[in-house]
């Protein structure tokens, strides 16, 4: 689980814990993701933090085969990714550069580290957590980020079906607009407000148990015939 100290990842950790996964918590902010695991244990669950950023790519290949060594992948969730607010005219190409680093490269060497054990198994899932940015624009100005997740729900989808008859399944979640401290932090109170109101037709943001919840499932027997779909989780804000 990538991005799993904070917001979403930590609560997709939590829930993958409830239902009996061991999970590998990581971050690139040691102590997220120790708190992360810690928090999981301490519930009765089975979690360990791994330090990691998605852009060393030989980290994230090393940390995959030794992982999998241990333990044998099941699921894998490429939920690592930033975001920028920052107007097209003004943004810095090294911006543009960090924002494909993260969830366009980086998602894409954690599923292809990933496939690479799952495959001569037969079995597995992969999820990418993409955004409703990956079907339309933002209200704010985020072109940098909207593409890099148009990437990645096309990454999704042609991953699902190259993989699909090696029985490994890929599939993603698209989040709307999530009550997350990022979010929060973004729009601030009176933006959050203003968007839940005028925006959302179920007149709320979501939760992240929401989010978590919709990985659980797309990961899991359940969904043993979907593949290369990405659920959308957003309170009707694409209607």
């Amino acid at each position: 689980m990538t991005g799993g100290g904070s917001g979403l990842g930590r609560a997709i950790c939590r829930r993958l814990a409830e239902r009996g996964d061991h999970v590998v918590v990581a971050d690139r902010d040691a102590p997220a993701a120790a708190a992360t695991a810690d928090d999981i244990v301490g519930g009765g669950g089975s979690a360990e933090p791994l330090v990691l950023d998605v852009v060393d790519t030989a980290a994230v290949e090393a940390a995959i085969a030794e992982v999998d060594a241990r333990r044998p992948l099941g699921t894998v969730v490429n939920n690592a990714g930033i975001a920028a607010t920052t107007p097209l005219l003004t943004t810095g190409i090294e911006e543009v550069d960090r924002i494909f680093a993260v969830n366009v490269r980086g998602a894409y060497v954690v599923l292809r580290a990933a496939a690479r054990r799952m495959v001569p198994r037969g079995s597995g899932s992969i999820v990418n957590i993409c955004s409703t940015s990956s079907f339309t624009a933002s209200s704010s100005p985020m072109v940098a980020y909207d593409t890099s997740k148009a990437a990645l729900r096309m990454m999704t989808a042609a991953a699902a079906r190259e993989l699909a008859p090696t029985g490994v399944r890929v599939n993603g979640v698209a989040p709307g607009t999530m009550d997350t401290p990022l979010m929060r932090g973004l729009l601030g109170e009176a933006g959050t407000a203003a968007l839940s109101g005028s925006r959302i037709p179920a007149g709320r943001l979501g939760t992240t148990d929401e989010v978590a919840h919709a990985v659980a499932f797309l990961s899991s027997a359940d969904a043993s015939y979907v593949v290369g779909h990405v659920l959308v989780v957003d309170g009707g804000w694409l209607t």
